[in-house]
C-alpha cells in the first residue's frame, strides 16, 4: 500500500496553512508544502472516526478492482488521499484541490461553481458565469449518473446529496466533480464522520440511520430532473402530474420520474439509457408461423367390425 494512503501524516509537514473556508464539520485549508492538496480539520475531532476514514480511502486506492470505476472517482472527486495527526491525536484528513476549470469569479469573487448554480434561474449577482447550453446541460447529467454509478459500482454509498459539494464546469467540455467525500461510507459500514441530510434532497422512504444505495437512487432522481428543468425543488411526484414538465423531459425520462413518483428507486444505468439521445429500438414480436394446410383425406373406407 502507498505510504501516504496507509499512515497518518503529521500537521508539522504541511507547513504554513492558509485558510479557504469553514464548512459543515470543519475548516479547510491549503497547505504550502503540499501542492495541490488540502487539509480539512474537524470541528470536533471526536466525531471522526478514523477506523473507517481509512477503509474509505482503501477502497478506492487499494481494493477496487474494477479499474474503470477508480479512474473515474479518481478524475471526478476529491477522494481522501489521508489522514493528518497533530501531537498524537487524529485532528482530520487531506484531500485534492478542485482543478481550476471548477472555479469561477462569481459575484467579485473567485468561487466554486456549485450545483446550485445549475438548478435556480440565473441571477444577476452571478455576474458574468457562463451556464451550460440545452446540450451541455444534458452531458452535465450523464456525467453526474456516471460518477454514481462508478460509486456504487465499488460498493460505496454517498449518503448526503448537496448542492455545494457537487462542482460542475463546461470548459474546457462538461465535467463534474464531488467534494467533501469524507461522508461517503463502503456499504455494510459505518461512516467517517456523521452523515448529513440537506434539506429538500431527502428520500421521503429513509428510514432513520444511515442512508442507503436505495435512498441514493432517489437524490439521483432529484438530480436530474432539477437540472435539467432548472427548478431548485422539483420532484418526481410533480413530473409524473405536470404534462409541461414531462414533455420538456421527454417521454422516456418522463417515464422513469414516473416509476420514482410510485416508489421505484431507477439505478444509474437506467437513467443513462434514458437520457441517451439515440432513438429507442423496438421490435415487432414474432409473428406465428402460417398454418399448415390439412392433408387432403382419402376416400371413406368402410370400418371393418370384427365379432
Amino acid at each position: 500500500m502507498n505510504r501516504q494512503h496507509d499512515e497518518p501524516t503529521s500537521l508539522d509537514e504541511f507547513g504554513r496553512l492558509d485558510k479557504l473556508a469553514d464548512g459543515g464539520q470543519g475548516t479547510v485549508y491549503r497547505a504550502a508544502r503540499r501542492p495541490g492538496e488540502l487539509y480539512k480539520s474537524y470541528f470536533d475531532p471526536s466525531q471522526f472516526n478514523v477506523g473507517e476514514l481509512k477503509r474509505l480511502i482503501r477502497r478506492v486506492y487499494v481494493d477496487l478492482r474494477n479499474s474503470e470505476a477508480r479512474r473515474l472517482i479518481l478524475a471526478s472527486t476529491a477522494w481522501p488521499t489521508g489522514v493528518a495527526l497533530q501531537d498524537g491525536r487524529y485532528t482530520g484528513m487531506t484531500m485534492p484541490e478542485a482543478p481550476a476549470e471548477f472555479s469561477a469569479l462569481i459575484g467579485g469573487r473567485t468561487r466554486l461553481k456549485e450545483l446550485q448554480y445549475l438548478i435556480f434561474e440565473p441571477k444577476p449577482m452571478w455576474g458574468d458565469l457562463r451556464l451550460p447550453d440545452a446540450d451541455e446541460r444534458r452531458r452535465l447529467v450523464v456525467a453526474y449518473v456516471r460518477l454514481f454509478k462508478a460509486l456504487h459500482d465499488a460498493d460505496i454509498v454517498i449518503g448526503d446529496v448537496s448542492p455545494r459539494n457537487l462542482l460542475w464546469t463546461v470548459e474546457p467540455e462538461p465535467a463534474v466533480y464531488a467534494i467533501d467525500c469524507d461522508g461517503f461510507r463502503v456499504n455494510g459500514y459505518a461512516a467517517a464522520t456523521p452523515q448529513a441530510q440537506t434539506p429538500d434532497w431527502v428520500d421521503p422512504d429513509q428510514r432513520s440511520g444511515l442512508a442507503t444505495f436505495e435512498n441514493d437512487r432517489f437524490k439521483l432522481a432529484l438530480l436530474v430532473l432539477r437540472v435539467l428543468l432548472v427548478k431548485p425543488k422539483a420532484t418526481p411526484e410533480q413530473v409524473a402530474s405536470d404534462p409541461a414538465l414531462q414533455e420538456a423531459l421527454g417521454e422516456r425520462l418522463a417515464a422513469l420520474a414516473a416509476r420514482v413518483a410510485d416508489g421505484d428507486r431507477c439505478h444509474a444505468v437506467e437513467w443513462l439509457r434514458a437520457l441517451d439521445n439515440r432513438p429507442t429500438i423496438t421490435f415487432d414480436p414474432p409473428k406465428p408461423p402460417p398454418k399448415r394446410p390439412e392433408p387432403p383425406r382419402g376416400p371413406d373406407r368402410p370400418v371393418l367390425r370384427f365379432d
